[in-house]
């Protein structure tokens, strides 16, 4: 069972290959009993071998409807130390070629190791759409660092082709990616699933805060310094365009009642805050001034009030002896309390 995972290399046209993209009978023909241009492409790369690369043409087995699927083994006594390759190398070619076949379902013409134009880079799958966009897939099983990453990005961005990234589930996906607009697939190919990253806030953080802020809601399209979640969905829902990869209708949907409940949990706490507020003012003991001096009197209206006021207070006496008759502005007054002379003019001013 170590050998199902072994992937070929056809010397002939220096591709990957795999067992399920022929017949057999067809494989026959370049394997170890045929021209032996079928052969093992970790061996052929030497990458996990002690002693360096080897060429050993593989053994085309299986057949269909029979007991073991289709696959390539290594000739008695050929096989790696230990019985097979590196596991990380095996996923890395078996994802390519799932990957390959997803883009192939959705009518594509795609390939895997493919080089730019430019010589630049060599795409783990090279994806042909309709219209003639190049989509270039990349799926990463080892760490790499934000330097190659953008380096790696750029020169696709100048090739003029879309670059998508699916990582292995145990990796770390680089922050790097969302600065430049990509949420970073995740790809388990046991489960045939693919993941979306989207942003979900901290709760413990979001609640802590002293004020409700907007980053504290989902949104699909994470930003570096967002906690990321993850929404997994089967490979063969999602679909591959010109810009990237389109989630099902499904996955959409869950994405916005994720969004509105968080909303909803926002627009509570917000109101609760404001309501705690109000009840907290309305239990403040009343503020009292202290009386203070007695302020001067402005001008106008307030003038006129207290000098009638202080009028009303004194006690004022008609002292002339003219008749009632008479005209006011001659009578005179005097009040017995300040003394003071006031005619019938002053009083009637006032």
């Amino acid at each position: 069972m170590a050998d199902l995972l072994v992937v070929g290399l056809d010397l002939a046209t220096g591709l990957e290959v795999h067992a399920e993209d022929r017949e057999t009978r067809e494989w026959w023909k370049k394997g170890h009993n045929g021209d032996q241009t079928l052969v093992c492409l970790p061996c052929y790369q030497g990458a996990d071998l002690p002693d360096g690369p080897l060429v050993v043409a593989l053994v085309p087995r299986g057949r269909v409807g029979g007991a073991r699927c289709r696959h390539f083994a290594h000739p008695p006594g050929m096989a790696p130390p230990g019985g097979r390759h590196n596991p990380q190398s095996l996923d890395h070619s078996a994802g390519k070629n799932a990957l390959r076949g997803w883009a192939a379902s959705q009518g594509f013409t795609a390939r895997v190791e493919a080089w730019t134009a430019d010589g630049r880079r060599r795409s783990d799958v090279e994806v042909i759409l309709p219209d003639g966009v190049r989509v270039a897939i990349e799926l990463q099983c080892s760490e790499i660092t934000d330097t190659e990453w953008v380096t790696r990005h750029e020169d696709y961005i100048r090739a003029g082709i879309t670059d998508v990234w699916f990582w292995h589930p145990r990796l770390r996906v680089p922050r790097v990616l969302l600065q430049y607009d990509q949420p970073g697939w995740r790809f388990d190919l046991e489960a045939g699933k693919i993941g979306l990253h989207y942003a979900q806030p901290d709760p413990v953080a979001v609640r802590a805060a002293s004020e409700p802020r907007e980053c504290g809601l989902v949104h699909s399209l994470p930003s570096p310094e967002d906690r990321l979640a993850t929404l997994w969905m089967p490979l063969g829902s999602a679909r591959l365009n010109w810009h990237g990869i389109e989630p099902p209708a499904e996955v959409t949907a869950e994405l916005a009642r994720l969004e509105e409940d968080e909303a909803r949990e926002l627009a509570a706490r917000r109101q609760a805050r404001e309501a705690a507020a109000r009840q907290a003012r309305a239990h403040e003991a009343p503020v009292v001034e202290s009386p203070s001096a007695v302020t001067r009197p402005d001008t106008g209206e307030k003038y006129r009030q207290l000098i009638r006021h202080l009028v009303r207070v004194h006690e004022a006496f008609r002292y002339d002896a003219f008749s009632p008759r008479t005209d006011p502005d001659s009578w005179w007054y005097r009040c017995d309390v300040c003394g003071d002379k006031l005619t019938g003019a002053g009083v009637v001013a006032v």
